[in-house]
């Protein structure tokens, strides 16, 4: 009895259509040709999408490195910049001022970690009257990273940035930043992993600063 209620309820759904259609039929092989053309055509869209699928993911990794890359250069050229500002105010600078000023490095690169992957150099340059420059004294620290000051090193002539001549007199604090940047997906073509170099300089604001700090 089950039976017969089912065959009744499915051949009562399929009347509209024999209504509209006089030559419908479940069995017609048009109609099973119209399936058999709709199940293709899903195949197709599936092995497309199947196809394409890598190049998407693809793109979409590489906009998320691409936009970390970008927030990671922004947040290092602000550590610089910050660095030798907050230094160049000081009239006489200690290795305790020094060592307050670069623990804000670990803030200013949030939510990235900088301790292992970083490190910042400040260096204080001065030309005396009719002498070439030479480099005051150097402070290192915000972070870990080993890395040597492309300046020079303490007693040593400076390379300047960007061929930078310094006249008679002149003092200037040099901040440089180094920053491992390691991609979250992708490693390849620009997004390599690479290190980060920033370098910002400003003179000192009150008074020469080249005592080395103590």
């Amino acid at each position: 009895m089950n039976l017969i209620k089912k065959i009744k309820v499915f051949f009562d759904r399929i009347a509209p259509y024999k209504r509209r259609n006089k030559h419908f039929c479940i069995f017609n092989p048009e109609h099973k040709k119209h399936r058999a053309s709709l199940r293709r055509r899903r195949g197709v869209a599936a092995t497309e999408f199947a196809l394409t699928l890598p190049i998407w993911v693809s793109l979409l990794l590489g906009t998320v490195d691409s936009t970390y890359c970008i927030l990671v250069n922004e947040k290092t050229d602000r550590i610089a910049y910050s660095v030798t500002d907050i230094v160049t105010q000081y009239q006489n600078i200690t290795i305790a001022n020094l060592k307050d000023v670069l623990q804000a490095t670990g803030q200013l690169m949030q939510p990235f970690s900088f301790g292992n992957n970083g490190v910042v150099i400040v260096s204080s340059v001065y030309k005396p009257t009719g002498q070439p420059a030479v480099i005051e004294w150097q402070y290192s620290g915000g972070g870990t990273l080993s890395k040597a000051s492309a300046i020079g090193t303490t007693g040593g002539t400076p390379t300047l940035p960007n061929g930078l001549v310094l006249n008679d007199n002149d003092n200037v604090i040099i901040s440089e930043v180094y920053y491992n940047f390691t991609p979250m997906f992708l490693n390849v073509g620009p997004l390599k992993a690479n290190t980060i170099y920033r370098v910002a300089m400003y003179k000192p604001r009150l008074s020469p600063l080249i005592v080395p700090p103590t």
